[in-house]
């Protein structure tokens, strides 16, 4: 979501205004609004997506599921809005100011993941609750059988790795706002906790759904019925080919990024090459 340090000795004028965690913010809230478009579209194509998910809402509104969404959207934007014209209001485009209020973007995102566990009944409560079961499981590279909402797993998991990049600068934005003399909203320092830090946190989506796709394919092989109806499962299997493809990539990112020939053995030429 930005440059490499070494290229970007000062604050450019976009960071002044959106530093870092606002970004993030900024991708996770669209995200749901997003998630809220795809469920109307398909909701006007008479598609029942919850129930392809496995999804039975315990909730006793009328409304639909895309309009629930919606207001959990607007639940979340109106803070978000608050806090940026706070932000603005305090550091007016001013470098100092905008690495000393580093905090107010970040209480931010602290509210919006504190959103997600709290209980609160009037507003999609079983829909947060089933968010976070599957996020559960999701998170280790679980997956449900298909009568379970195998579905909304994998669903998640594509979604996780779409965010992968976004995941690196939420660590590196917290990262930086626990260190010691350094701000969140200062240039992203993405050696951070490590130089392997971060790579390792963008790899966990892919690593979820090669696990993912690996648990598919034996189930097909264990299962000689599902075999013969399905195949032997070789979709499986070049699915997490393709995850796994994501590896070498993060690999040879981390090494351009801190490069040293002495412990590499590749001229950086070369590695780019790679």
């Amino acid at each position: 979501m930005d440059g490499d340090p070494a290229v970007e000795p000062e604050l450019d004028n976009f960071s002044l205004i959106l530093p870092l965690p606002y970004r993030i913010a900024l991708i996770l809230v669209l995200g749901v609004w997003a998630w809220g478009l795809n469920l109307h579209y398909l909701y006007l194509l008479k598609i029942d997506v919850p129930s392809l998910i496995r999804y039975s809402s315990r909730s006793s509104s009328p409304l639909p599921h895309h309009q629930r969404t919606y207001a959990v959207a607007t639940t979340i934007t109106a803070p978000l809005i608050i806090s940026l014209l706070f932000f603005w209001t305090l550091t007016r485009g001013h470098p100092s100011a905008v690495l000393a209020w580093d905090i107010i973007p970040q209480s931010y995102l602290f509210l919006l993941c504190l959103f997600f566990l709290i209980p609160y009944k009037r507003l999609s409560p079983h829909g947060r609750s089933r968010f976070l079961t599957t996020l559960k499981r999701v998170s280790i590279g679980g997956i449900a059988e298909a009568q379970d909402g195998k579905f909304g797993d994998i669903l998640l998991a594509d979604v996780l790795t779409s965010y992968a990049k976004v995941l690196g600068d939420l660590f590196v934005s917290l990262c930086m706002f626990l260190t010691s003399g350094k701000s969140s909203t200062d240039r992203p320092d993405r050696g951070c906790g490590g130089k392997y830090i971060v790579p390792i946190v963008i790899s966990i989506p892919s690593l979820i759904r090669l696990r993912q796709c690996l648990i598919e394919y034996m189930r097909v092989r264990n299962n000689s019925q599902k075999a013969a109806a399905t195949g032997w499962g070789g979709q499986h299997l070049a699915n997490a080919l393709k995850y796994s493809s994501a590896f070498p990539v993060i690999i040879l990112s981390a090494l351009q990024r801190g490069y040293d020939p002495n412990k590499v053995g590749l001229s950086e030429t070369g590695l780019f090459r790679l």
